[in-house]
């Protein structure tokens, strides 16, 4: 029998289900760690940029720092997104990693 087989029966399916969903977990937190950090030093760069604008000297030398401003806005919201879907994403894993463990619990 092969490895792969092996492990389709009995209890061995759970544990390499559970496995791969906490790695799945561990992934998706690892992800919206980094988007956590992207968000807010991109926030923090678009205040900077919007504060810069607003006490420029003219209107020439504030336009880059307005258009950097929109732009960082833009990216932003886009990050914001991603950071809603992965939110999404660990909701979903956990209730498949709550249900695995339940089928666990009842087959013992």
């Amino acid at each position: 029998m092969s490895e792969k087989a092996s492990y389709t029966k009995g209890n061995h399916m759970i544990a390499v289900s559970n496995n791969a969903l906490q790695r799945a977990l561990d992934q998706i937190d690892r992800e919206r760690r980094r988007a956590n950090i992207m968000l807010y030093a991109l926030f923090a760069m678009t205040v900077v940029f919007w504060v810069a604008m607003i006490f420029s000297a003219n209107d020439h030398k504030g336009l880059p720092f307005g258009l950097a401003a929109i732009i960082g806005s833009v990216y932003a919201a886009g990050l914001g997104a991603t950071k809603a879907s992965h939110d999404n994403t660990r909701t979903i894993l956990k209730a498949i990693e709550l249900l695995a463990s339940e089928k666990d619990n009842s087959r013992s």
